[in-house]
């Protein structure tokens, strides 16, 4: 037996003199509470917003009717039309998904006979998500036109201003406090400070210009930043702005042009040849167990020739240096003083992968069901986008060819038990794609010995980031974590 219906009829005019489309607050009111009669159901309360636009659902009385909802206090919301609710697609979906269904409470609109309790309003409201989404996209497209017409404009668009401007009335205003402090980065790095020695000099003078300390990223943004030179972005093309220039063009290039020459003279140093690349088997794979942090690599020079003798793998926050250049306290320091050979650390972990592709019980442990064929979703997938085009079509012949309500409504039913069934379906063939991971992970493995042997550099790194997601290193401890599953 259905449980007693606790009702919260919500009514709403967006005119001042409480009338609309021939319905007053009153004749809305009384209309809802006759059908809670002849229903015999309890009107809890009435929510009334008279004079609010139904564009958005910053509303006092939906304020109040949300929070009925949350405690429990009403079951049923009751409407006269939809659009009294939001005029909103995407509100109404906000309100219908996660206030109403989330808290267990029906949706009722009297006007358009649905109710989120039957199997018809369920299907109704796939329908309605669909439409919401079409206007959450028209609005973001909406809003990007909107961007790029104001960049084209010659107008700042960033969500953060960049450092040496205010933003006033819409525009890019020169801060006299620090566009000095810019103007001297771009100068002493012309004048052949490295990026190390200018972010101690900024963050040794109290952070110049900034609450946070100065970091490489930040420092390298300022370097690299073309809004300093009069010009502004957006979706990675530039424009020439309205806003006055704190750098010239000329010394602009020739950051640039200095910059990529001294990434090339590293990258030298470091005997890659590929700036920007790393050439190191297990770079970006390495974490230290003391502290959490990511591994850089050095090296070790004979002390009278210079010459390299050794390259190591070594936690990045070891250095006291490293911390001060990242912005940490001294505290953050890592406690670890180990560093580990590049070649003997690499070979290490070629052992244990090539070790476990040889050791079936290992691997076996791993699988759920060796060998299972995965089921093709697309099927279902293509049974789902049928049902739902049914559905629309239901919904056409029910505003278009007038049919009978009932006759509407065992069809829905019948469409929505399937499209149930059918999710129910598709969740476990996901799943058996999870358990198809592994099963690939193995295949993959057992190709080991040959890539190990016959592969570049960069094939046995490829292989190693599709097997491996991180190499956790404490003392002499090695735990690798694998990518399967």
């Amino acid at each position: 037996m259905e449980s007693k219906r606790n009702v919260g009829i919500y009514v709403r005019v967006s005119t001042t003199n409480q009338v609309e489309d021939g319905y007053s607050i009153s004749e809305q009111t009384d209309k809802l509470r006759k059908f809670c009669d002849v229903k015999d159901w309890n009107v809890y309360k009435v929510y009334t917003d008279g004079g609010f636009s139904g564009s958005n659902i910053k509303r006092p009385g939906i304020e109040l009717l949300i929070d009925d909802v949350k405690n429990h206090n009403i079951n049923t919301v009751l409407v006269y039309k939809l659009d009294r609710l939001s005029r909103s697609q995407k509100d109404t979906l906000f309100m219908i998904e996660d206030i109403f269904n989330k808290n267990d409470c029906a949706f009722i609109s009297l006007n358009e006979n649905f109710d989120t309790s039957t199997a018809f309003g369920k299907a109704m409201v796939g329908i309605l998500s669909v439409f919401a989404q079409l206007e959450r996209e028209q609005i973001t497209q909406r809003m990007q036109m909107g961007r790029v017409g104001r960049a084209r404009n010659g107008l700042f668009n960033g969500s953060q201003v960049p450092m040496g401007y205010k933003y006033i009335d819409s525009r890019l205003i020169v801060d006299e406090l620090t566009a000095p402090i810019i103007k001297d980065i771009y100068n002493k790095y012309l004048d052949g400070w490295s990026l190390n020695k200018l972010l101690v000099y900024l963050n040794e003078n109290g952070h110049l210009g900034r609450e946070l300390p100065w970091n490489f990223h930040v420092l390298r943004y300022v370097l690299t930043n073309r809004t300093y030179i009069g010009m502004v972005g957006y979706a990675k093309q530039w424009y020439q702005g309205q806003h006055k220039p704190i750098i010239s063009i000329d010394k602009f290039n020739n950051v640039q042009k200095m910059l990529g020459e001294r990434a090339l003279k590293n990258s030298n140093y470091t005997n890659n040849p590929r700036p920007f690349r790393s050439k190191y088997l297990l770079s970006g794979l390495l974490r230290c167990g003391k502290c959490g942090s990511n591994f850089d690599m050095g090296i070790s020079k004979n002390s009278k020739t210079g010459k390299v003798i050794n390259r190591l793998y070594r936690c990045h926050l070891r250095s006291s240096y490293h911390v001060k250049m990242a912005g940490l306290p001294e505290s953050s320091r890592c406690t670890t003083s180990k560093t580990y050979s590049m070649t003997k650390l690499e070979q290490k972990v070629i052992n244990r992968i090539t070790k476990l592709s040889f050791d079936d019980g290992k691997l076996s442990k791993l699988l759920d069901r060796n060998g299972h064929k995965v089921q093709d979703p697309t099927p279902v997938l293509n049974r789902l986008s049928d049902i739902d085009k049914e559905v629309s079509k239901i919904m056409d012949l029910y505003t278009i060819a007038n049919l009978p309500i009932d006759a509407i409504n065992e069809r829905s039913a019948k469409l929505a038990e399937e499209k149930n069934s059918l999710q129910i379906k598709l969740k476990d063939i996901e799943a058996e794609k999870a358990n198809q991971g592994i099963i690939d992970f193995k295949k993959h493995i057992k190709q080991a010995p040959s890539v190990f042997e016959n592969g570049t550099l960069e094939e046995k790194k490829r292989f190693i980031n599709q097997l491996v997601n991180s190499i956790i290193l404490d003392d002499n401890k090695m735990t690798i974590q694998w990518n399967f599953g």
